[in-house]
């Protein structure tokens, strides 16, 4: 429900929407501006928040695997993103020994955003600012 109501919110700011659209959807890390970078870091914190009450609601069976599993691989897709921002942290730190057995699986791919984000960052200073 989280996630619903913050891409509802989201899609009403035509900024921020657009933001996001050229990050996640067209890899345009380039046009981003360090204010902008600024707003991402703390988009994803609260996503990162998030993935600990999820992975909370699936060790108590309120979720299905398949629920869960997708938010694994999100979070596998954007952990080099979020060490980027600052090494935004998951509350639960079994949570990335699960993201490290779905990677482990023969069905595992990286995203698209994740292999232009990784070969656009390696030579860019990270914003390096964790939110402690």
């Amino acid at each position: 429900m989280n996630l619903y109501q913050a891409s509802l919110a989201n899609a009403r700011d035509d900024g921020f929407s657009e933001l996001l659209g050229r990050v996640l959807r067209d890899h345009n890390f380039d046009s981003v501006s360090k204010g902008e970078w600024e707003q991402i870091a703390l988009y994803q914190r609260a996503n990162i928040m998030n993935l600990g009450n999820i992975r909370f609601q699936w060790k108590l069976g309120l979720m299905d695997y398949h629920s869960y599993e997708l938010e694994l691989r999100r979070a596998a897709d954007r952990k080099e993103l979020w060490q980027w921002l600052g090494g935004l942290g998951v509350p639960h730190a079994d949570f990335w020994e699960d993201v490290d057995e779905l990677k482990k699986q023969p069905s595992f791919r990286w995203h698209p955003f994740t292999l232009a984000f990784r070969e656009w960052s390696k030579d860019k200073d990270p914003l390096a600012r964790a939110f402690y």
